[in-house]
């Protein structure tokens, strides 16, 4: 139950840290959508009134100038910032042309000014990084000038010059002024945040998951810190223990046989009980004592089929290896490996089962090693099985819980893997599956 909630509380870390890295993230994707769209509105307003500023300097020079040509090529700026200047009148024809212009071009714009919609359209020309504006030359007939009935003979012959000009001629007929000009410094920003925001993006996702990645791995850090330093605390208490209990454990089992040549016949079952707790108790601590040591001992090449075969008949009284196929070599301290299958084999033979059903079968599977024990014992429940490897959890009356921990570790530090798994038709099968010195290498 322990182990099942420390795997729930990590899972349910993970999917927090999750769950909390993306709403980080889409903070964050909130934050650079807004900069970045702020930053895309402050380039097109000054594109915009770059625009008009250019749009507004044409118009003036229709005082000194025929018309806008004339007023372009009188000025270098004009000339190098605008790529075309027309006058369109109704169904698109064009009255009037400057520079790079369309032949036709029908686009529509209010006749008044309507609140909320701007008499003004700006278009965007990416092909010649430019942008054109759009607007009507005139709303209405202009208004007569004030005092025209008391104009001098010069002043009203300036008018009539005026009035047959390119402003009133001209302009006065067209339903839409095109104004094209070059704005190169604003496509470049507009295609530099084009790639910039995506790679922002995928940079601020690597970073949050970066981020939840240590943190994970923190948290991992410390949840096995913390199991060390419980491995310290039980292997100081377990020294303590194996050299406080060494030696009446010894004189116990030397008194035990002195007396059992002295007993009478009738009690010297008690001596067998005495003597059958000393070795239990022995046992243990040499158990404990494997559990704290390196797992990994002094690694070589060794044949685990013939240590198993070995372990199985000194064990059983009988050769209970069956093997499929010839096995790879395995990179392992022998007396590891044969730590781990004395301890399985010994399992299978207290599961409660008959002991001639006790087998190993070994294999290759790739480039490993697998070596199964198996029994027809009476079997785990799932939440038994969830907990067997854990230190100290046993299901027998008399156990210690030491056993498979340790063959856990061994397996483990020799870069293996070790399962349990029912039987089909009742019993147990533990699983060793060894990495070969090819693959350990």
């Amino acid at each position: 139950m322990a182990a099942r909630m420390s795997s729930a509380s990590r899972d349910g870390r993970a999917l927090a840290s999750l769950g909390l890295s993306l709403l980080i993230l889409a903070v964050l994707t909130a934050l650079s959508v807004v900069i970045f769209r702020g930053m895309r509105q402050r380039d097109e307003l000054e594109s915009r009134n770059d625009a008009e500023r250019t749009m507004n300097s044409l118009l003036a020079g229709l005082r000194d100038h025929e018309d806008f040509g004339s007023a372009i090529e009188g000025a270098l700026a004009l000339k190098a910032k605008v790529v075309g200047v027309a006058v369109y009148g109704e169904g698109g024809s064009r009255l009037y042309s400057w520079g790079e212009t369309p032949e036709t071009f029908e686009f529509a714009l209010p006749r008044e000014e309507v609140p909320g919609e701007s008499v003004r359209k700006y278009i965007d020309d990416p092909k010649n990084d430019a942008l054109i504006l759009l607007f009507h030359p005139f709303r209405v007939a202009p208004p007569p000038p004030e005092g025209s009935a008391r104009r001098s003979g010069d002043e009203e012959e300036r008018a009539r010059r005026d009035e047959s000009g390119f402003l009133f001629t001209t302009m006065r007929k067209g339903e839409v002024v095109f104004l094209e000009i070059r704005e190169p410094e604003y496509w470049v920003r507009r295609r530099l945040y084009g790639w910039l925001f995506p790679a922002i993006e995928v940079a601020l996702a690597a970073l949050v998951l970066f981020v939840r990645g240590i943190l994970l791995r923190n948290a991992d850090y410390r949840r096995r810190f913390e199991e060390q330093k419980n491995l310290v605390t039980l292997g100081t208490a377990a020294s303590t223990l194996a050299h406080e209990i060494k030696n009446p454990l010894l004189s116990i089992k030397l008194q035990t046989r002195i007396l059992s040549k002295t007993f009478p016949e009738e009690g010297r079952r008690e001596l067998v009980i005495i003597d059958a707790e000393v070795d239990r108790l022995t046992a243990l601590s040499y158990r404990v004592g494997d559990y704290l040591r390196d797992p990994r001992g002094a690694p070589r090449p060794i044949d685990a089929a013939e240590i198993a075969r070995e372990v199985g008949a000194r064990l059983c009284g009988r050769d209970v290896l069956v093997v499929a196929e010839a096995l790879p070599k395995v990179l392992m301290d022998p007396e590891r490996l044969r730590s781990v299958l004395e301890n399985l084999v010994r399992n299978a033979l207290e599961s409660g089962g008959p002991e001639e059903a006790v087998s190993i079968e070994a294999r290759a599977e790739g480039s490993r090693a697998r070596i199964d024990v198996l029994d027809r014992g009476t079997g785990l429940g799932p939440e038994a099985r969830s907990r067997l490897f854990d230190p100290f959890f046993t299901t027998k009356s008399r156990g210690t819980g030491i056993g498979l921990s340790v063959c856990r570790r061994f397996v483990e530090a020799a870069g293996g893997k070790i399962s349990l798994e029912p039987r089909p038709g009742g019993g147990c099968k533990v699983g060793v599956l060894l990495p070969g010195t090819e693959a350990s290498t």
